[in-house]
């Protein structure tokens, strides 16, 4: 992926390449030192694509809008894909999870250094490589026909990834997490949280020392975001609880894929949501603080969209990563 002169040119002349006309044309060399970059999939085509924004509501695609990943298969379906960096012993290093289609027991993890190239975690590229198996019932792990929206979260103080993701089991899916060091070897996957009804999509977001849980409300009539804590992403030390609405009581849309992110400069929280029914794209919110819980509907009208795109996760990357993405 190579910056394309053309759209250089353009955007240099004020010529803006979004899906909205309220979205800034802007040129490389003015960018930010800091910007926002979405991970996401899309109806048609269910590979990882990017879109970068400089406010985290106007988005705009990268790569000229082509996926920039297959997972080496061009018939997988990377669902959800879950895309964050961690620094560990001064290297940094962006890591992938992805849902394996609709109905299989593993998951998929792939890394790379630059957002570009990627290769499992022994450094291998083959589809197979970065297979992950989680519910197949296998060597003590639980049996469920899929893993659904997996992501993890780097805990620096126990140096363990914790990776979570919905499964069903009997008769509702709920969440399973395993931990490991290397993404090689694997603890045996655990319910992680089971608010009582079939609940998918939960994302982590860190505050202080509260790890807080975004997740749909699977149940029928519901189908909304609830907000849920706990100290720990161990089951040993501590549970995830809470059934708290994060949307307005007279919202009526449907949405799932929740995604919380900080702001740049660390003021506050975005987040969005899928308006899955008819894939309606996402509408976006802001808080001033996970622990009140201050969140506010953005009018959709104030942000666009990319065309197609669906769940995700949005990351904070240096002007410098993002300029080949373009």
């Amino acid at each position: 992926m190579k910056i394309k002169s053309l759209l250089t040119a353009l955007a240099m002349l004020g010529i803006a390449q979004t899906a909205s006309a309220s979205s800034p044309a802007t040129s490389p060399d003015q960018l930010p030192d800091s910007v926002y970059l979405m991970a996401y999939f899309t109806s048609p085509a269910q590979h990882l694509f990017y879109a970068w924004s400089t406010d985290g509501l106007h988005w705009q695609q990268a790569n000229g809008g082509k996926p920039v990943f297959t997972a080496f298969d061009d018939k997988i379906w990377m669902r959800d894909p879950y895309l964050n960096s961690v620094t560990r012993n001064g290297v940094t290093t962006y890591h992938l999870v992805h849902t394996w289609g609709w109905d299989n027991p593993a998951i998929f993890h792939w890394q790379s250094n630059d957002l570009i190239h990627w290769t499992a975690a022994n450094g291998d590229t083959t589809t197979e490589s970065g297979k992950i198996y989680v519910m197949d019932g296998k060597d003590n792990r639980p049996e469920a026909p899929n893993a659904w929206a997996p992501e993890f979260t780097y805990v620096p103080l126990d140096d363990l990834f914790y990776i979570y993701w919905s499964s069903r089991v009997n008769d509702r899916q709920l969440h399973y997490v395993t931990s490991t060091r290397d993404w090689a070897t694997f603890s045996t996957p655990r319910p992680l949280f089971d608010p009582g009804f079939t609940a998918i999509d939960l994302t982590v977001v860190r505050e202080g020392n509260t790890f807080h849980g975004f997740y749909k409300d699977e149940r029928n009539g519901k189908k909304t975001i609830l907000h849920a804590t706990t100290t720990s992403l161990d089951p040993d030390i501590d549970s995830f609880s809470g059934t708290a609405p994060v949307l307005p009581a007279d919202y009526n849309i449907e949405v799932e894929g929740p995604t919380v992110f900080k702001t740049i400069g660390g003021n506050g929280y975005i987040g969005y949501f899928d308006k899955f029914n008819g894939d309606a794209g996402l509408s976006f919110m802001r808080c001033s603080s996970l622990e009140i819980g201050d969140w506010q509907l953005i009018p959709d009208d104030d942000t666009a969209n990319v065309p197609d795109v669906k769940h995700g996760s949005v990351i904070i990357i240096p002007r410098e990563a993002l300029i080949p993405l373009l």
